[in-house]
């Protein structure tokens, strides 16, 4: 007969190997980003209406061009001149053609305002302004990883229409009637830059990390300014299109219980990141991917962290933290060879 501590080892053995199935699936899905020969961007900076607004979306946009420039294979960067009326036939020109390549990894941030009806969101370009739907439409073959960040105002439905496995998404709104001006897109290019938002240490900043920052700049300034909050940003990366607010994380974890049955989101976006350092891109795959592995077996200890007693949990720790080390003391070796 099983007694109650054995039962409760096996339920806890049952749990980890539960955890790691589903934490492994976010970082399956990481492999496949962050290899720049691949890698497709297109950065849109949209219409104004006024002078003001038109000239402060395209200095966000070039900002995020600009951080893209050595790290993709094919930029694409659209700007809001007054004599691109083209601008909403080259998106869908240049998608139908990215979307052909399957594996492909395809960005696209769009910086501008955005409206909503009731039924479908736009973002506003110079010429024709292109709805959330036709995103959806022009993407749809597109099997690949896909990084979507759309900073104008009513963008929240986005992430209900383009959400999906392999897919980040994020949107400077929690609903599409959050119709005033956005300040989340200057955060977020800014972000990109910012050594101090790099949270996590790690040497690069990722999705999660700037967007996590860009929330915290945007709360910042409607606080010192003594104004009502008119924008909320939110990130989908596990597929279930309802997306998770900056609030719901401490550091670059979640800190609240997820709802979701695919779980929290920002396992995915922790490990995607805009700019990869060199020296990143030259560690060789199989090694990258055994470092992943040792990372999400980390995560998924960390994740269980309450149901653990406290000597079980640090020695498992323990055991993964060196075998971690290896792992970067391989690396390390493998790139000094290679220079």
């Amino acid at each position: 007969m099983v007694d109650a501590k054995e039962a409760l080892v096996a339920m806890r053995s049952f749990l980890l190997c539960l955890l790691t199935i589903v934490l492994s699936k976010s970082w399956v899905g990481a492999l496949d980003f962050n290899s720049t020969k691949n890698r497709r961007v297109m950065v849109v900076a949209g219409a104004g209406g006024d002078e003001e607004y038109t000239s402060l979306f395209s200095e966000w946009a070039g900002v995020l061009a600009k951080a893209f420039q050595g790290n993709s294979a094919e930029l694409v960067n659209i700007t809001n001149k007054p004599e691109n009326t083209d601008a909403r036939k080259i998106i869908e020109t240049k998608l139908k053609k990215w979307s052909e390549a399957k594996d492909d990894e395809i960005w696209i941030l769009l910086v501008g305002h955005g409206t909503f009806d009731g039924k479908q969101a736009k973002f506003n370009l110079v010429g024709d302004d292109v709805s959330d739907l036709e995103f959806q439409r022009w993407l749809k073959p597109h099997q690949g990883p896909l990084v979507f960040i759309n900073t104008s105002s009513s963008s929240a439905p986005f992430i209900r229409t383009l959400s999906g496995p392999n897919r980040v998404v994020a949107t400077a709104t929690k609903s599409g009637y959050e119709q005033n001006f956005c300040r989340f897109g200057g955060y977020m290019s800014a972000a990109l830059e910012q050594k101090n938002a790099d949270l996590d240490k790690d040497g690069a900043v990722s999705v999660l990390e700037a967007f996590l920052i860009a929330s915290r700049k945007v709360e910042e300034y409607y606080r010192e300014n003594d104004r009502l909050v008119s924008e909320s940003a939110l990130l989908d990366d596990n597929g279930d299109g309802r997306g998770t607010p900056a609030s719901w994380f401490r550091g670059v974890r979640i800190d609240k219980k997820a709802q979701e049955k695919n779980g929290a989101d920002g396992k995915l976006s922790r490990l995607v990141f805009p700019i990869v350092p060199l020296k990143e891109q030259d560690i060789p795959e199989p090694l990258r991917n055994k470092r992943s592995q040792v990372e999400t077996k980390i995560e998924t200890l960390r994740s269980l962290k309450k149901t653990l007693g406290a000597d079980v949990y640090y020695r498992d720790l323990e055991k993964l933290f060196i075998e971690l080390a290896k792992v970067n003391d391989q690396i390390e070796s493998s790139l000094e060879e290679s220079e």
